[in-house]
């Protein structure tokens, strides 16, 4: 399975030197991605394509390629197959479509492919997908124009049936500074689906997450299984869930709709968190680098009073209780107001002090009340104010690197967001020391996903030990 993803050098199929040929955005993109490997660009004219001679004679291929990409017409698949079994190249990525998902009827390319892969011992993911983007490597093999300079390195790995979600995923989680391992586009998912890269992700040791976008689950009991053998948390983003989508479904990827209601449950059973969109999968990726939220009883705290009354209908909303602080602590914390005109409580607005102190305390405090599982802090930020704190949180390293000291201590988890300009909220995410949220109802969303996670997975291995 390496191979997918570390190859020493690839073949890319179906190239040719004109402006509207898809294959030769494959030897872009991996070049643009600083793949340092050998790239062969196999067509069957003659011409240069970004520096690398079109090979027209594929049996001159060197031998040792180790990963092959092919997009040329389905009725040429397997022809295409057979050079690379000849070749004894055994990873392959079909990126062409035209198989079952555009016709179920006497698909002879299908049952081609299938048949030469099996004479070589050939394993591949797709057809019908995009293929492998890993930055570790350096590898990009979608044909659609990229811009891979833009993607990150990360820790969480993204399995997608879908080449548009897998262009996405990538982006996103670039764009929310979490960063990728890999995404995978599984497409049809022929000979290799989420089960086999799953079992791949789940012993990578650059993969601490591993996310899932899924149209169909074609071997669900498989998918509990790894799930709760998985040491590393599993996140499911599953679509195709109503008779609207389920056309399209079929004819996008070959996806048949599974009941939403048994689906669901049997997630929940195996630990896996299901979120709606790909938003939430960075969100959840980030709430899962928190420390673990084993409770629903909260402390939430914000330097505005609006957002402290938001901030409470988002845990009401989430299934988060907030409950009442010891007197003594309400009037310790009460003695730092300047106007004495808000009264505290949980959750606590800090409008009415301006003291970082304070807040330092109030934190320390509540997090080492007992009956508190977690924290959400939606801080007021404005570089001009956070240069007069000075201190231990003077700058906003030290302002997340405080933070994330707090959650380590106290083995208790702080949701942070801040009320501020965009650019600032850009500027936290960027540093990526510590989760930074994009709002406070977002925030508590994310400790919702944690509290899931943790909740589910200490049911099923309390249930395993019965």
């Amino acid at each position: 399975m390496r191979e997918f993803f570390y190859p020493s050098s690839i073949a890319v199929f179906g190239v040719a030197d004109n402006p509207r040929n898809l294959a030769k955005n494959i030897v872009l993109n991996c070049q643009e991605m600083g793949f340092e490997g050998d790239i062969y660009p196999v067509g069957i004219r003659a011409g240069e394509v970004y520096g690398k001679k079109i090979q027209t004679k594929p049996g001159s291929l060197p031998e040792g390629i180790e990963l092959a990409v092919i997009l040329v017409p389905a009725r040429f698949v397997a022809e295409a197959l057979d050079i690379c079994g000849q070749k004894g190249i055994h990873h392959v990525i079909i990126s062409t479509g035209g198989f079952r998902e555009f016709s179920e009827e006497d698909n002879q390319a299908e049952r081609d492919v299938l048949r030469t892969a099996k004479r070589y011992g050939i394993r591949f993911i797709g057809p019908n997908c995009i293929g492998v983007i890993c930055p570790d490597s350096g590898l990009c093999t979608p044909f659609n124009p990229l811009r891979p300079k833009r993607f990150k390195n990360g820790s969480v790995s993204v399995i997608a049936q879908s080449g548009g979600v897998t262009t996405q995923s990538a982006y996103h989680f670039s764009e929310e500074y979490m960063g990728f391992s890999k995404i995978i586009s599984a497409g049809n998912k022929l000979d290799m689906g989420e089960i086999e890269l799953l079992e791949y992700l789940m012993e990578d040791e650059n993969t601490e997450q591993i996310h899932l976008y899924l149209e169909s689950i074609d071997r669900g009991g498989d998918l509990i299984r790894l799930a709760r053998q998985s040491k590393k948390p599993i996140v499911i983003f599953k679509s195709n869930v109503t008779r609207t989508a389920a056309a399209v479904a079929m004819s996008h990827t070959a996806a048949l709709s599974n009941d939403d209601f048994i689906v669901d449950g049997a997630l929940r059973q195996a630990g896996i968190v299901r979120v709606k969109d790909i938003h939430d999968m960075t969100v959840c990726a980030k709430a899962l680098r928190l420390p673990p939220l084993k409770g629903n009883r909260l402390v939430a705290i914000s330097l505005s009073g609006g957002f402290s009354v938001i901030l409470g209908d988002a845990c009401e909303k989430y299934g988060f209780e907030c409950p009442k602080l010891p007197r003594k602590l309400i009037r310790e914390i009460e003695g730092f107001r300047r106007g004495g005109v808000i009264r505290m409580s949980n959750p606590m607005d800090f409008g009415d002090v301006h003291d970082i102190k304070a807040l330092v305390l109030t934190l320390e405090r509540c997090l080492a009340l007992a009956y508190i599982d977690g924290l959400a802090l939606s801080f007021l930020y404005d570089p001009e104010i956070a240069r007069l704190f000075g201190g231990e949180v003077g700058r906003p390293e030290q302002m997340l690197t405080f933070i994330k000291k707090l959650c380590n201590t106290f083995k208790k988890p702080i949701s942070l967001s801040f009320i501020t300009e965009k650019i600032h909220v850009e500027m936290f995410k960027e540093i990526n020391s510590f989760p930074v949220f994009n709002d406070p109802v977002e925030s508590v969303r994310a400790l919702r996903m944690l509290r899931d996670h943790w909740r589910m997975r200490d049911v099923y291995y309390s249930t395993e030990g019965d």
